[in-house]
């Protein structure tokens, strides 16, 4: 009997040893293949905002104050590209272990989500996105095995991640809700038997502390002494530029426009496409005006309040136009169109849209974009970015009603997924493939922690 045991043991640790080894040779091998990462824009955008005399938050200050970093200790990206390795595999890694329980299972669940066209492309990718894709890896990977084994530790790398999660993007913080469910519910489970009648107020201001933490950290890190520039402004102007281009008039304000013939409607519909709102605002005849960049700085505010009038008063007034125009902002962020018949579709919808050849300084990467094979998979061909998407959501049918905390954090991790596509839908401005890149781990997550339950029945 003693014999057995520790042979069941022996194959249990070997069965969770692979995995780990998959995701160290992942790191490595991916690192080194394409060190130093693959530039993108943000890079030289983190790098002019370094210039500036007040740093500004046009992209995220958390995410270039580490590529700062990297430059002054190390005079190279090649740290940031091998951080977001290993928290991604890491992350990938644990989510393996600790829903499947063969090593069969473990092993062709890990290989598959590998070779996904948006996690490995935008792992290579020097950004916030890859950052942001990296800690929900490890997030959602540490959750999974503090459910299974109940170790605090995982807990622990679970809550840091979450928190990370929420200073690389503003509506990533809707990504932190699962994570923080299960954290809190394993601090109410876990008190002492005195208090066990206070539990759901145990678990209520654990989650709310928890959520103060992210949010205080993303607010230190990214907004303390950070000049605003308040981008998301470009959202609106997208949606009146629509608006006026479907309705035939100007219901753009003023001060918003560039004057003469620069600003006017026609010059509005050349330059406006459902896929990006960046060609109204960028170039030499572009129709509307910046109110700073991430080289310029933002000293000069938006006049907010006229803005936010005056879109209300349009949505309210036109809201047909308004939904239209929504509306195929989703399908072109599905690319339901067929892009390569889109003078923008090309330059816009694909996972490394921000690719710039003057940042890029993997060799690797200069053969490999070349290659037909790597172009059809950076523009969603013949798998469209929406798939990943719609699994996602198919993955709901699966869920039960089981009360179980496991249970449970799968449906919050759905709606939590749900919440964060919404956003997009409601203030997204660019139809780009890299934002549905997170879907390609929550929908595989899904249907893995489902499996997992599943065995634990039988």
């Amino acid at each position: 009997m003693g014999q057995l045991h520790t042979d069941l043991r022996n194959s249990y640790r070997f069965s969770h040893l692979v995995p780990a080894v998959l995701a160290l040779l992942i790191s490595i091998g991916m690192t080194i293949a394409f060190w130093p990462g693959v530039g993108t824009w943000e890079v030289i955008q983190f790098s002019q905002q370094r210039s500036l005399p007040v740093m500004n938050d046009w992209k995220s200050p958390f995410v270039a104050v580490l590529y700062w970093l990297s430059d002054d200790l190390f005079s190279s990206t090649g740290p940031i590209l091998f951080v977001q390795q290993a928290l991604f595999w890491t992350g990938l890694a644990l989510l393996a272990m600790n829903t499947f329980s063969s090593l069969k299972g473990q092993v062709i669940f890990f290989l598959t989500a590998a070779v996904l066209p948006p996690l490995w492309i935008a792992e290579i990718m020097l950004w916030k996105e890859a950052l942001t894709l990296s800690f929900l890896s490890l997030s959602v990977g540490a959750t999974f095995a503090h459910l299974r084994t109940g170790r605090r530790l995982y807990a622990v790398v679970a809550t840091l991640s979450a928190i990370l999660i929420a200073a690389t993007r503003h509506n990533a913080v809707l990504l932190t809700f699962p994570t923080f469910f299960v954290v809190a519910r394993s601090m109410a489970n876990q008190a002492s038997f005195a208090l066990r009648k206070y539990r759901r107020m145990i678990f209520i201001t654990a989650f709310v502390i928890l959520m103060l933490m992210a949010l205080g950290f993303s607010w230190v890190m990214n907004k303390k002494g950070v000049q605003r520039c308040h981008i998301w402004h470009h959202a609106l102007l997208w949606d009146l530029t629509a608006i006026s281009i479907s309705e035939e008039q100007m219901l753009i304000p003023d001060a918003f426009r560039r004057t003469g013939d620069a600003g006017s409607l026609e010059n509005l519909r050349h330059h406006f496409t459902p896929y990006n709102s960046d060609p109204l605002f960028f170039g030499k005849r572009a129709p509307l005006r910046l109110y700073g960049t991430a080289w310029s700085g933002c000293d000069e505010q938006p006049p907010l309040d006229m803005l936010l009038k005056s879109w209300l008063e349009t949505v309210l007034n036109n809201p047909g136009a308004y939904l239209r125009h929504r509306f195929i902002y989703l399908i072109h962020l599905l690319n339901f169109p067929d892009v390569s018949q889109d003078r923008f579709g090309i330059a816009y919808y694909r996972i490394d849209s921000e690719f710039t050849p003057s940042a890029n300084r993997s060799e690797l990467f200069k053969l490999l974009r070349t290659n037909p094979i790597y172009e059809a998979l950076a523009l969603g061909i013949p798998i469209r970015g929406g798939i990943y998407l719609i699994v996602f959501l198919l993955s709901v049918i699966v869920l039960s009603r089981n009360s179980s905390t496991q249970n449970i954090y799968l449906w919050v991790l759905w709606l939590a997924g749900l919440a964060y596509f919404a956003s997009f839908l409601a203030i997204g401005s660019g139809a780009l493939m890299r934002y549905l890149s997170v879907y390609a781990v929550l929908g595989p997550a899904l249907l893995a922690g489902r499996w997992g339950i599943q065995f634990q029945k039988s």
